[in-house]
C-alpha cells in the first residue's frame, strides 16, 4: 500500500516536471552523497553496491543492477527508496527521501542517467595530469585569425554550441576603468584616461595592460588583498596579540613585487623560510581546541584548499559526506607538519589508529613518514608543485579567471572536482601557465588582452542563473579595498598604513627589505685587484652595501676597502663612513653597528646562498640626498680589510638601492575599519578565497550612516572647494572625471549645479560627492 501511494504521488509530481532536465552534478549527486554514500560511496560498497559512478549503478550489487536507464519505475533503486520492499527501504538510517526527491531521482533515470552536463553520458572525472588541448583554427565569419588569442579561439566552439551571438567589445573608457581596477586596484586618473583615449595605436589596450602590470608596487599592493584573504595574513586580530600567529607581510609583498614564479612562491609557503612560515603555522587557538583545528590539521586543510581546490574540512573530523576524501587522508596530510605521529580522532574521539603520512594523490609520489619534518615538507612541496600535478596549475588559473571575470571556469573555485564549463579552456590556461614558468603576470596579461575579457559585462542575474552560459565578464562590485582607495583618490585622504618604507634593516641577522620599497641589485666580485661599482640609483632614498664571501665567515672594514661616491645635482660627492660607531655624518650616513650571522642572504624576494661576516661593518647603509642618480665605488685589496688570516676566496658586494613607493598608503596595508569590514573585508581567521558579492543591510547602513565614510567626504569636500576656487562647473566636471572616468552629461551638469550652488561651497560640494559615490556606476566594475 505504501509503495502504491508513493508511486501514485510520484506520477502526479512527475507530470509537472517531466519536461525538465535533471542535472546530475547539481541535483542527483548531492542527494546521493547525503543519503547513500555512507554505505555505497567513497570506496564503501555495502552489499557490493557503489552509487558514486554510472558503471557502479548499472552493475549494481548482490541484488542486481540498481537502475535501468530510461525506465525509472522499473529500477531497483527507485523501488527501494519508495518502500517497494518495506524490509529493505532505503536509506537504512536517517530520514527517508521525500516524494520530490524520489521524483527527481526517477526522472533522472528516465532521462537516461546522464552524468555531468550537455550530451556527455559519462561521469565528469577530474584529470590529475596536465593536458594540452589543441587550439582550434579560426572559424569562418568569427572575425578571428590564427594570431588571435588562444582563449578566444578555444571559446569558438563553446559559443557556437551555446548559441552565443557575436558581441561588440566595450568602449575604451569602460575597458580602461575595468583593467585599472582589476590589475592595480585603482581608478584611472583623468590624465591617464585622457592619454589612453587619445592614443590611436591599434594595440593600445595591450600596451595599457602591460604598463599596469609593470607598475610593480601598485600591482603588488592590490594583489596583497587577494593573497592576504587566502593565506589568512593580517596586521592585527586573533593570535597576533598573544604570539599565536605570525605575519608574512614582508615576504608576501616582496614576492609579489618581484613577480616570484608561482611554483617557487608556493614552495616557500609549504616548505617555509623563517619569513614565510606564518601560513603553515596558522593560528594557535587559545583554550580547548577541537582535534580538527590543531595547527598541523589547519596546514592540511589550508594547503589543500588554497593550492588544489580540495575541501578537507569535513574529512578532518570524519569521512567526508560531500566528497571522496576520508579522515585518513586529512591526517595523512597533517602528519607532514606534525612533530610526532598523529593518532586518528573521529568526531573528537580517538580511534586508536596511527595516521600514515601521505600525499592526497599517491600516484604522484610518496612522502616518507619516518623522515624528519623538514624532509617531509620538502617532499610535499616537490609533489605539490611538480609538473605532473596538473591540478596545481588548474587551481590558480581558475582563481585568476574568477578574479578578473567575476566567476570561475569551475564553480565554486574551491571545488575543483566540479565540471568546468569549458574543460579545454581550463586545461589550456593551466598548461600554458606551467609551460611559461608559472608566471602569474603573463597569465593575467593573456586574459585581459583576450576578446573574452573585453566583452560587455553580464548582469549579476545572468551570472547566478542555474544554467550558466559564459558571454563575458560579470558585473563586479568593488572590493572593500578598491572602494576605500577610490574614496581616497577623491578626497586626497589616504589611510595610515600598517607598514611603510623605511630603509633596509637588519632583523635576526638578515637584511630585510621593508614593505613598500623596491630594490635595485648590483653585484661586484673581487678576487684580486680593484673592482669598480657603478649603479643607477635614481629615486633611491637609502642605499646599503652588503659584503659577503661564499661559505666563509669573514669580516670587513669598509674604511679600508671602499671609496664610495654619489652623483648628485651638485656633482660627484664622496660618502663618509664611520667604522665601529653609530651616528650620522656627511649625507646622513647611518652605520649599522650590529653583528650578523652566517645565513643565506634573503632580500627583495631573492636568495643568495652566501655567508655574512660577523663584523659590524659587513652591512652599511646611507641615507641619500634627493636627486641622487648614481652610486660609484672602488674596492681594492688591503691587508686591513679582511680580518681573517689566510682567506683568499672571492668577495661579493651587494648594492641595495631602496626606492620607496611614490604611491600613497593604500587600504590593502591598513588595519580594517568599520567601512571596509562592512564592505566584506574578512577577519582572516579562516581561508577566504571569494568574498560575498551580495549586498547586505550592514553595508547599506554603513554607506549611508557610517562615520568613516561621512568623515572622509566631509574632509574631502574642503579639498574640492579649494581646488575649484569657487567655480562650480570646474568642481563638477573634475569630480565626475575622477570618480566616473567621464564628464557629466548636460542633465547631470544641470542637476549638480543646482546641488552645489553658485559659490561651490563646502556643503553643496559634499552633497555632490555623496550623490556620486552612491551611484552604481561608481561602486560597480562593468
Amino acid at each position: 500500500v505504501l509503495f502504491a501511494r508513493a508511486v501514485s504521488g510520484q506520477t502526479a509530481a512527475q507530470e509537472k516536471i517531466k519536461a525538465l532536465s535533471v542535472d546530475y552534478v547539481k541535483s542527483v549527486r548531492p542527494l546521493l552523497v547525503e543519503k547513500c554514500y555512507a554505505c555505497h560511496g567513497n570506496g564503501t560498497k555495502l552489499g557490493g553496491l557503489a552509487l558514486d559512478s554510472r558503471a557502479g549503478i548499472l552493475k549494481g550489487g548482490q541484488s542486481g543492477s540498481a537502475a535501468v536507464p530510461g525506465a525509472g519505475k522499473k529500477s531497483l533503486l527507485i523501488k527501494l527508496v519508495s518502500g517497494g520492499d518495506p524490509a529493505r527501504m532505503m536509506p537504512a538510517r536517517g530520514a527517508k527521501l521525500t516524494t520530490a526527491q524520489i521524483v527527481m531521482l526517477r526522472t533522472w533515470i528516465d532521462q537516461g542517467m546522464k552524468f555531468g552536463t550537455g550530451d556527455s553520458l559519462s561521469a565528469w572525472t577530474p584529470v590529475l595530469a596536465p593536458r594540452h588541448p589543441k587550439v582550434p583554427a579560426p572559424r569562418a565569419g568569427s572575425g578571428l585569425s590564427s594570431a588571435s588569442s588562444p582563449i578566444d579561439l578555444l571559446l569558438q566552439p563553446y559559443f557556437a554550441a551555446n548559441k552565443v551571438p557575436p558581441a561588440a567589445l566595450v568602449d575604451d573608457r569602460t575597458f580602461a576603468r575595468r583593467v585599472h581596477l582589476d590589475l592595480v586596484g585603482l581608478l584611472p586618473s583623468p590624465t591617464e584616461m585622457q592619454a589612453f583615449l587619445t592614443d590611436h595605436r591599434p594595440d593600445k589596450r595591450e600596451r595599457l595592460a602591460k604598463s599596469l602590470l609593470a607598475e610593480n608596487s601598485k600591482y603588488a599592493t592590490h594583489w596583497m588583498t587577494f593573497w592576504n584573504d587566502m593565506l589568512r595574513n593580517d596586521y592585527a586580530g586573533t593570535g597576533y596579540i598573544d604570539g599565536g600567529r605570525t605575519q608574512i607581510t614582508s615576504w608576501l609583498y616582496n614576492a609579489l613585487l618581484t613577480d616570484m614564479p608561482y611554483n617557487r612562491f608556493v614552495t616557500q609557503l609549504v616548505n617555509p623560510t623563517a619569513d614565510s612560515a606564518g601560513f603553515i603555522k596558522g593560528i594557535v587557538w587559545r583554550g580547548v581546541v577541537n582535534a580538527s583545528q590543531t595547527p598541523e590539521m589547519q596546514a592540511a586543510q589550508n594547503t589543500s584548499q588554497v593550492f588544489m581546490g580540495i575541501n578537507l574540512k569535513c574529512a578532518s573530523c570524519h569521512n567526508s559526506f560531500v566528497s571522496t576524501w576520508k579522515l585518513a587522508d586529512a591526517y595523512g596530510m597533517a602528519g607532514i607538519y606534525a612533530d610526532h605521529p598523529l593518532g586518528l580522532v573521529r568526531c573528537d574521539k580517538p580511534t586508536g589508529e596511527v595516521a600514515q603520512v601521505h600525499f592526497l594523490y599517491p600516484e604522484l609520489g610518496t612522502i616518507d613518514g619516518a623522515a624528519s619534518q623538514a624532509t617531509r615538507q620538502e617532499q610535499f612541496a616537490s609533489l605539490l608543485t611538480g609538473p605532473a600535478n596538473g591540478r596545481f596549475s588548474r587551481t590558480i588559473v581558475n582563481r585568476l579567471w574568477a578574479r578578473l571575470m567575476g566567476r570561475g571556469i569551475v564553480e565554486p573555485v574551491d571545488e575543483l572536482d566540479n565540471r568546468p564549463w569549458s574543460p579545454d579552456l581550463m586545461d589550456w590556461l593551466a598548461s600554458d601557465f606551467s609551460d611559461h614558468g608559472y608566471d602569474v603576470k603573463a597569465t593575467l596579461l593573456k586574459i585581459v588582452t583576450s576578446r573574452a575579457y573585453q566583452l560587455p559585462a553580464m548582469s549579476l542575474k545572468s551570472e547566478r542563473a542555474e544554467n550558466f552560459v559564459f558571454t563575458g565578464p560579470t558585473v563586479k562590485r568593488m572590493s572593500a579595498e578598491q572602494f576605500a582607495d577610490a574614496i581616497s583618490s577623491l578626497t586626497g585622504i589616504w589611510p595610515k598604513a600598517a607598514f611603510s618604507a623605511q630603509g633596509i634593516q637588519i632583523v635576526g641577522g638578515q637584511p630585510v627589505l621593508p614593505t613598500g620599497a623596491e630594490v635595485k641589485f648590483k653585484t661586484a666580485v673581487m678576487k684580486a685587484g680593484a673592482v669598480d661599482i657603478d649603479i643607477d640609483v635614481t629615486g633611491a632614498r637609502t642605499l646599503s652595501l652588503v659584503a659577503a664571501a661564499g661559505g666563509d665567515v669573514i669580516s670587513f672594514d669598509w674604511a679600508d676597502w671602499i671609496d664610495p661616491r654619489i652623483v648628485t645635482p651638485g656633482g660627484e660627492v664622496k660618502l663618509t663612513t664611520t667604522p665601529w660607531a653609530s651616528g650620522s655624518t656627511g649625507y646622513g650616513q647611518i652605520q649599522i653597528n650590529q653583528s650578523v650571522v652566517m645565513k643565506p642572504l634573503r632580500v627583495g624576494g631573492k636568495t643568495f646562498p652566501i655567508g655574512l661576516g660577523t663584523h659590524a661593518n659587513s652591512v652599511i647603509t646611507w641615507t641619500l640626498p634627493e636627486g641622487t642618480t648614481r652610486f660609484r665605488a672602488t674596492a681594492g685589496p688591503d691587508s686591513g680589510a679582511i680580518e681573517q688570516p689566510g682567506f683568499s676566496g672571492a668577495v661579493a658586494f651587494y648594492v641595495l638601492a631602496n626606492v620607496p613607493l611614490s604611491d600613497p598608503p593604500r587600504a590593502a596595508f591598513a588595519v580594517a575599519d568599520p567601512l571596509t569590514r562592512a564592505l566584506g573585508r574578512p577577519n582572516r581567521e579562516q581561508v577566504v578565497t571569494e568574498r560575498a558579492t551580495v549586498a547586505t543591510t550592514l553595508q547599506a547602513l554603513e554607506l549611508t550612516n557610517g562615520q568613516t565614510l561621512n568623515s572622509l567626504l566631509d574632509q574631502g569636500s574642503e579639498k574640492w572647494v579649494r581646488t575649484g576656487a569657487g567655480d562650480p562647473a570646474r568642481v563638477i566636471n573634475d569630480l565626475y572625471e575622477q570618480a566616473l572616468s567621464r564628464p557629466p552629461t548636460p542633465a547631470e551638469m544641470q542637476a549638480a549645479t543646482d546641488l552645489v550652488g553658485k559659490g561651490a561651497g563646502k556643503d553643496g560640494v559634499e552633497d555632490l560627492m555623496w550623490a556620486v559615490v552612491m551611484l552604481p556606476e561608481f561602486q560597480l566594475i562593468y
